[in-house]
């Protein structure tokens, strides 16, 4: 009758997670619960925009690759669209999300990271590719606050810290940008 649904999104929300509903009508619906990782150890891709370094869990990841100029694509809304063979990808650029200088503003100069999340695909806008690791998963701090597009960070080898990104997030808030 639904109040025991509102206890389980509360609790998960506590951690960090969240509820998704799908209905669709004469089909049924889907409850698909987001339960963060709080210790865990995930297959990564490092990138960097500007002097920042994120890891991009390799289970999102589809491809990445350096778009041509005529694959690129402007909306009358200003949203960048990429060709990706037959498919008209949004672009993020996580420059704007995490306010961060690039190297790079021209997405022909930088690197697109095409990802997946529930169904939806989208290029992450990045300066570089750094490689590939397994990566630590922590949890971040509460003083930090809700750091929207960030799942927990990992303590690189050199000693400074990457951000591991929640590309779940990262979909939904391209999707609010188109609406």
């Amino acid at each position: 009758r639904g109040v025991g649904m509102d206890v389980v999104k509360k609790n998960i929300e506590s951690l960090k997670g969240r509820v998704s509903v799908r209905s669709r009508p004469g089909r049924g619906t889907t409850i698909i619960l987001h339960i963060p990782l709080t210790l865990a150890i995930i297959e990564g891709m490092m990138i960097r925009v500007g002097t920042q370094r994120y890891t991009v869990p390799m289970l999102s990841i589809r491809e990445s690759f350096r778009p041509e100029p005529g694959q690129i694509t402007i909306t009358p809304g200003g949203q960048e669209i990429v060709r990706v063979r037959e498919e008209m990808l949004p672009v993020l650029r996580l420059h704007e999300v995490f306010t961060k200088t690039p190297d790079y503003t021209e997405l022909a100069e930088g690197i697109l990271v095409v990802v997946e999340a529930e169904g939806e695909t989208v290029c992450l806008f990045a300066d570089e590719i750094l490689g590939q690791q397994e990566t630590v998963i922590k949890g971040l701090s509460r003083f930090l606050g809700a750091a929207r597009g960030v799942s927990g960070c990992t303590i690189l080898g050199d000693g400074d810290v990457s951000l591991i990104l929640d590309v779940g997030t990262l979909v939904t808030m391209i999707e609010q940008a188109e609406s």
